[in-house]
């Protein structure tokens, strides 16, 4: 990387970066979230698979359910080390340290406006506690990472006093939070330097978005020789969220070539994970997990794509857990329209192929989107193929709901033979999904790997997306894909979508 280069000289980057993760425990604070003991040890296992260094699994004191999460994470043996959060107060670190965790996370706000309006103390009295803390937790043989809450509103002079009293103390690491995200990275990058040189401890960072910063801040610490960062899957956090972990480590590791722990191939996995239990949704267009990450429809774009993903991909979306998305709408070339005709095993001159690619814009002018259900269904109206020859077809889907619940009989043709059943599911949607499913097993294998629907109302029509991910006989994993107004027939298209896709590929050989 060209720049690197240049500014190698400014940097003082440390070999390797410790991710300290905060989801269970800043991540929970997102507001509306709650999470179960149960739901907070299966994100615990998998972000031990992601190989974070440290989970922060809670904050013991607040709730009985909160210190059996943090107990029962602890009993799981995970390779990361386990830490809960702790006032600067002995009962906070006693029961913190009986949950069983191995660090100790100890803060005591040292800004004015923290020390005046909320602790209603002195700088000498918030330095003695500190101290006190401190010296206490290690007593209790744990390892003790110090915050200085709200750090970077905290004059300069203090915040340093702070940190070396941390230090001094015995604290084995310490966290300069960036507590309502106010800071910008030259001035993280002068405090984090200071604080290494004055304290010689290991320096992290904890960083909010408030300004859209968090990111850029925790790298700009890197840049200055902070070894640990603390964030959260999906940036989830209170307010605008913490620091993202996936979009640290993929620049830790791309840009930079600053070694974590992370598994980067499970980073998708436990970012879809984190977001179903949260039920905190990730943006389409956010980074590295976000639905349009790696989604292409410009023409000039896909052509480039398709010769060498490397024009306009920064990395392979294998290296994450992804794939490669091909979409079609008004900025579409005849690229896009030829790949994916022939992923679903159609194939047309080149005259018939831009009918089909004038259709698609003239929809995608209407403000329609065409998904690859759509997509089928034009390219065999242009070349007059009967929708009868499709593998797998909806022929009747009859729903009933009420307060309780609903009930979804659906019939299919799979073939030549005509497949029915019925499912209840607490919602339309899900029944019908449920109906679906009923039917479809007693012919094949297929396997629901994960799925979403979207439903939005920013129109008198409600507008569905749906999106499925399975397999059939436990082969690859093909994705389904299908819009409309009805979150039923949505969810069904997007699943046989999927399926055609798949038997395609079992028969032909096709990409995923």
């Amino acid at each position: 990387m060209a720049w690197r280069k240049i500014l190698s000289e400014d940097y003082n980057l440390p070999e390797r970066v410790s991710i300290f993760d905060t989801t269970l425990r800043d991540g929970e604070q997102t507001p509306g979230v709650a999470l179960t003991p149960e739901e907070k040890m299966e994100i615990a296992i998998q972000l031990d698979k992601l190989g974070v260094d440290v989970i922060e699994a809670g904050f013991p004191i607040t709730s009985r359910g909160e210190w059996k999460a943090v107990s029962e994470i602890c009993k799981l043996g995970l390779s990361a080390k386990i830490c809960a959060l702790a006032r600067c107060e002995k009962n906070d670190i006693d029961v913190a340290v009986d949950a069983g965790v191995e660090w100790v996370h100890v803060f005591l706000a040292t800004s004015d406006i923290h020390l005046k309006h909320k602790l209603r103390m002195t700088r000498e009295q918030a330095l003695e506690k500190i101290s006190e803390a401190i010296e206490y937790a290690k007593s209790r043989g744990v390892i003790v990472h110090y915050s200085a809450e709200d750090a970077t509103r905290t004059g300069y002079d203090f915040l340093m006093r702070a940190l070396k009293t941390a230090a001094d103390t015995g604290a084995d690491s310490l966290d300069i939070p960036d507590t309502v995200g106010f800071a910008v990275p030259t001035a993280i990058r002068r405090i984090v330097s200071s604080a290494k040189r004055l304290t010689g401890k290991p320096i992290a960072v904890h960083c909010h978005d408030d300004m859209g910063l968090a990111v850029a801040n925790s790298l700009s610490a890197v840049e200055a020789g902070a070894e640990i960062i603390h964030a959260t899957v999906n940036g989830i956090g209170e307010r605008a969220g913490n620091a993202s972990l996936e979009e640290i480590v993929v620049a830790l590791h791309t840009l930079y070539g600053v070694k974590t722990g992370i598994n980067l191939q499970e980073i998708y996995k436990t970012s879809k994970l984190v977001a179903k239990l949260t039920g905190v949704w990730i943006p389409k267009n956010k980074a590295i997990v976000g639905e349009n990450a790696f989604a292409h429809e410009s023409g000039i774009h896909v052509h480039g794509i398709l010769g060498s993903p490397e024009t306009y991909e920064p990395i392979a979306p294998g290296l994450v857990g992804r794939r490669r998305k091909i979409v079609v709408g008004k900025h579409s070339g005849i690229h896009s329209i030829d790949f994916l005709l022939k992923e679903h095993g159609l194939y047309m001159d080149r005259a018939k192929a831009k009918e089909v690619l004038e259709k698609v814009k003239s929809l995608g002018d209407m403000g329609v989107r065409v998904p690859d259900a759509e997509l089928k269904t034009i390219a065999e109206e242009v070349i007059g193929k009967s929708k009868g020859n499709r593998l797998i077809s909806l022929k009747e889907l009859e729903v009933t709901s009420n307060t309780n619940g609903a009930t979804a009989r659906i019939s299919l043709e799979i073939g030549d033979e005509i497949v029915t059943a019925m499912s209840l599911g607490h919602s339309p949607a899900i029944a019908s999904l449920s109906a679906l499913m009923n039917a479809i097993s007693s012919k094949m294998n297929v396997k629901l790997i994960d799925f979403r629907i979207d439903a939005t109302s920013y129109s008198p029509d409600l507008t569905c997306e749906a999106e499925v991910v399975l397999t059939i006989d436990d082969s690859s994993e093909f994705v389904g894909e299908a819009v409309g107004h009805d979150p039923a027939f949505v969810i069904i298209t997007a699943v046989i979508a999927g399926i055609e896709r798949a038997m395609l590929y079992s028969v032909g050989g096709g990409a995923t």
